[in-house]
């Protein structure tokens, strides 16, 4: 339990730009939805490089206090001071603070990073036995829901109580930044100091490019994720746009869609967990992504204006996503084990790249939904959007996630 309070801090820092940073950057910031778009994807492209690279170095890192346990206490300290700084930094007014939110974002990606990446080594390396390690994944995940419910249910309350605005994203991000930063220095004092049989050796790139593609049903677990999350992260962007632009309510409105949606996922999730352990992870990921390409495509019947159908259509989309985060982490707890354990006691090589294409799926989700903003020709800040651009913001969220998810299922069928 006290490991898996870090992912308290994972839930959360990964959650709130998805639901939060696009929006802020277009309607308060009034920053161009392409450009928003770009802020929020370029430093996600860079984890593709930087992840990995921190999953080798804690894989070979020798210290008093074990190879993980540096890197917990290092993204203890920089993920919270980032954060903050992200939402609080006082931006110019338009396209000009797209330089200062792209430095800060990128800044919190790479201090997340350090945290992510061994903290989700642990359970492959934790015990030999793989009931264990379910278990002790299965912990991590329901924390991680958690703080998934608090970043994207939360949050965007705490914004509307600290006065909406420049005033309420700080008002959001001084308790957040405190609530997730007792949870990872929790997960650092719980995780014991000798994880790992052995200390790896040092890999050049191109040794450490020939083990990743040697490790087939890893490439195709990890191409389905990034399609899965893409598809997930561009219903969490766009979900502030449709309940405050289409269906004209507020932004604490956008938490209590975003929390009914998640508080399913994390009541669904141990129903989820009996399934994968019945019917195998594989089995569970392909029913959940063709549940929630489904469920999405309810936006496209749900009229906005009554409250009680759209929070009934975020419930529905909330049980297939539990199954999109059981299946996976599941299959990737066994798959890194094995792998890692095949290649020297590499698994902090695999989960590096792992955490880094969690992280552009969900950079992708929100990247897709700023150009597609752009291109239904929605403007940034404007008090009232045209019907044409409403009516194609509606489809952009019913049919995008549809095709992202689904697109998902070829490399989950080998």
């Amino acid at each position: 339990m006290g490991y898996a309070l870090g992912a308290f801090g994972t839930g959360v820092f990964a959650t709130v730009p998805t639901v939060l940073l696009l929006y802020f950057c277009t309607e308060s910031l009034k920053m161009a939805p392409a450009l928003a778009a770009t802020v929020v994807l370029l430093p996600k492209l860079w984890a593709l490089v930087w992840d990995p690279a921190v999953g080798l170095w804690s894989d070979r890192a020798q210290t008093a206090i074990g190879r993980r346990r540096p890197f917990l206490l290092a993204g203890s300290i920089g993920v919270p001071l980032t954060f903050f700084a992200l939402f609080a930094w006082p931006y110019p007014q338009g396209n000009a603070a797209f330089v200062g939110v792209a430095l800060l974002y990128f800044l919190l990606t790479n201090a997340y990073s350090l945290f992510a990446v061994p903290f989700i080594s642990i359970p492959a390396e934790i015990s030999e036995d793989a009931a264990e390690r379910e278990r002790v994944g299965a912990w991590r995940i329901g924390c991680a829901m958690i703080g998934t419910l608090i970043g994207a249910g939360l949050a965007p309350m705490l914004v509307r109580a600290g006065g909406s605005g420049r005033d309420g994203y700080v008002f959001m991000a001084i308790w957040v930044s405190l609530i997730c930063c007792a949870g990872m220095f929790a997960a650092f004092f719980a995780t014991p100091s000798a994880t790992g049989t052995r200390t790896a050796q040092a890999l050049s790139l191109r040794q450490a490019i020939s083990i990743l593609l040697a490790e087939r049903p890893f490439r195709r677990l990890a191409a389905a994720y990034v399609l899965q999350l893409t598809g997930v992260g561009i219903v969490s962007a766009l979900t502030p746009y449709w309940i405050i632009q289409v269906a004209g309510r507020t932004e604490d409105s956008v938490g209590t869609a975003l929390g009914i949606m998640l508080s399913v996922t994390i009541l669904s999730t141990p129903v989820w967990a009996w399934v994968v352990r019945h019917m195998g992870a594989r089995w569970v990921i392909s029913v959940a992504a063709l549940f929630f390409g489904v469920a999405t495509l309810g936006f496209l019947a749900v009229p906005p204006a009554p409250v009680l159908p759209s929070l009934l259509l975020y419930a529905l989309i909330g049980f297939p996503f539990a199954g999109l985060q059981v299946g996976p982490f599941a299959l990737v707890a066994h798959l890194t084990h094995a792998a890692g354990e095949a290649r020297g006691n590499r698994a902090g090589l695999f989960t590096g790249v792992w955490t880094a294409s969690e992280k552009l799926g969900l950079a992708l989700g929100p990247g897709v939904a700023g150009l597609g903003l752009a291109v239904v020709g929605f403007q940034a800040g404007a008090p009232v959007q045209s019907q044409e651009a409403l009516w194609g913001l509606t489809v952009l969220l019913a049919a995008a996630p549809s095709l992202f998810v689904w697109a998902s299922l070829p490399f989950v069928r080998k």
